[in-house]
């Protein structure tokens, strides 16, 4: 009888323990919240503000092809493209790429400095480079959009090789923070710098995104029908070089590189 009233007391019940559990509930909910959620939302932010960046930059892709094209009517020949900030910096770098096109029958290659333009969130990055888009990790780049550069199988061992050459112009530019900045990407000149027909190509890119160059060559190249002999894709330090040589099976590329400036800055 003694023991049943025991477990039906209630009075060692104090307000003073309830107290200390919610509390330590609510202390280890927010220490969940702390260690977990926050983290996430952050990483969430982080991919939402790259993930922003890189349609901005399909944008500027698609005014810079538009100026290549030729003045739309109505608009001219210059695009503002808005990029949102978010804390992170855009800068225009004219001077920090080079690309080098030698070629059987020439003793001076052809050699450009097609510059970018990079927008930069904490660890990683977008680039256009070279009319290509680039995404930007700590461990390399991806190639999110293909350069107007083509190669395509004309037909009895022999390739046709197009490269565009986007030289971006102007003075280094820079801008960073919060609110939208913009880009002014505008014409500025264009040249056909070679067109006919060669027995071996060789291309030099020196990139901080090398390692996407050197994937895009070897897919492109492969897929034109060339034997694996007759090209080679390989990387030293920050550059890459493509060698295509077709010449020990009599046959030849139809190799036309053209040119177009662009004028670039950040406001």
């Amino acid at each position: 009888m003694n023991y049943k009233n025991l477990l039906e007391d209630r009075s060692g019940v104090s307000p003073v323990i309830g107290m200390i559990l919610i509390l330590s509930i609510v202390v280890v909910s927010i220490g969940i919240i702390y260690t977990t959620g926050i983290p996430f939302i952050d990483s969430m932010k982080h991919t939402t503000q790259v993930s922003n960046a890189q349609n901005s930059f399909s944008v500027l892709q698609n005014d810079v092809q538009e100026i290549i094209n030729g003045p739309v009517t109505g608009v001219g020949m210059a695009r503002i493209t808005k990029v949102d900030m978010g804390g992170g910096s855009i800068s225009v770098e004219p001077q920090n790429t080079k690309i080098q096109i030698d070629h059987s029958g020439s003793s001076n290659p052809v050699t450009a400095i097609p510059g970018t333009i990079s927008y930069k969130y904490k660890s990683r990055g977008v680039v256009f480079e070279n009319g290509a888009i680039f995404s930007r990790y700590s461990t390399g780049s991806f190639m999110e959009i293909d350069p107007m550069i083509y190669a395509s199988d004309l037909g009895s061992g022999n390739i046709g090789l197009m490269i565009h050459v986007i030289n971006v112009t102007g003075a280094n530019s820079s801008i960073g923070g919060e609110g939208t900045g913009k880009i002014r990407t505008s014409f500025n000149a264009r040249g056909n710098l070679y067109s006919g027909e060669v027995n071996s190509v060789n291309i030099t890119i020196s990139s901080q995104n090398n390692d996407s160059w050197g994937r895009y060559f070897n897919d492109t190249l492969s897929n034109t029908g060339l034997a694996s002999s007759d090209f080679s894709v390989y990387q030293s330090g920050g550059n890459v070089e493509i060698e295509i040589d077709v010449s020990g099976s009599g046959n030849y590329i139809q190799l036309s590189i053209y040119e177009t400036k662009i004028l670039a800055k950040v406001e």
